[in-house]
């Protein structure tokens, strides 16, 4: 690529000299390393904003929202919150230094890649360009997995705001129980509805890329021990359709088996509302579900919705890329 770029611009014999073409390489490396880490910056940023409850969204558009460390940032602090350090402390430290790394690493980087670029003087501008589209586009994957994760990262935060707001209808113990089991219903509803999605896609690339000559089962060092020709075929014969209806019947229980269960949760789902809605009836006023705690749970309920079809739509989006 960079002598084909050269060639139109300078001396063929001069740009691909060995010496050169390395010197373009770690232009080339450089470049990569302060874009990949802008990217991850983008991530832990994100972190920082939530943790802070700086994250902006339509329920805290101009104000101060709920601090949520989201559980990658908790996962990662685990050994530090069981010395003792308080969880938030912890969180913060951590995240605070993470884009201190990430940010000084950049600007030692961006340093090398300068002193890099004004060794080659004028070749410099013909090269950079180029090497910076060439290597945006073999990042886009990582671009694309980091913005899901931050998409990941907002409704967390969202969610969490939704609770809280649950929690100012001061709902006794009974109703904060309530929402959490129809969220969790939802959750497994949907949950199992994609799975089987997933599912049947996984079984049409499975069956359209399947050859029982290439499966490691497919040759058994016992036939080859059979003289005689017409009785080995027979047994392969007999050792292939038996292999073969196995994988079938597999298949077939695990298509059964997701769609099952997606009945089951989403019956689950729909009785348990139902249930809900004649219990509330025969509830005292002081007990039943308020309007807006209604409308709460509903709000919860489409953003558990939002967040599984985004995770969702990302797993097709990287099934497609490894089709």
């Amino acid at each position: 690529m960079i002598n084909s770029i050269l060639s139109n611009k300078t001396t063929t014999a001069v740009a691909s000299s060995s010496d050169n073409l390395e010197k373009y390489r770690q232009i080339a490396i450089s470049i990569h390393r302060i874009k990949y880490i802008e990217i991850l910056y983008s991530l832990w940023k994100v972190y920082l904003q939530s943790g802070l409850g700086q994250l902006k969204c339509d329920n805290f558009p101009n104000e101060s929202g709920p601090h949520v460390w989201v559980k990658p940032v908790q996962s990662m602090v685990k050994v530090a919150v069981r010395s003792g350090l308080e969880k938030n402390d912890a969180c913060l430290a951590y995240v605070k230094n993470r884009l201190a790394q990430l940010d000084k690493s950049k600007q030692e980087y961006h340093t090398d890649l300068q002193v890099q670029l004004n060794h080659l003087s004028h070749q410099a501008n013909i090269i950079q360009q180029p090497l910076e589209k060439f290597i945006e586009e073999n990042l886009l994957s990582l671009r694309k997995k980091i913005q899901h994760k931050i998409q990941l990262v907002y409704f967390e935060y969202k969610e969490e705001i939704i609770k809280h707001e649950y929690l100012k209808q001061n709902p006794n113990e009974a109703q904060i129980k309530l929402a959490e089991e129809l969220c969790t219903a939802k959750q497994q509803e949907e949950l199992s509805k994609y799975t089987s999605e997933l599912l049947d896609k996984q079984l049409i690339r499975y069956n359209a890329s399947y050859n029982f000559e290439h499966l490691p089962i497919a040759r058994f060092p016992l036939f080859d021990s059979i003289g005689n020709a017409d009785i080995q075929q027979q047994f392969y014969a007999q050792y292939r359709q038996i292999i073969e209806q196995t994988k079938t019947d597999m298949l077939t229980l695990y298509t059964q088996s997701a769609i099952s269960q997606q009945m089951r949760y989403q019956n689950g789902y729909n009785d348990r509302m139902k249930k809900i809605t004649e219990d509330q009836q025969l509830l005292p006023d002081e007990q039943k579900l308020t309007t807006k705690m209604i409308e709460i749970i509903v709000q919860r309920a489409h953003l558990i919705e939002e967040r599984l079809k985004c995770v969702h739509d990302f797993k097709l989006e990287q099934f497609s890329c490894q089709s």
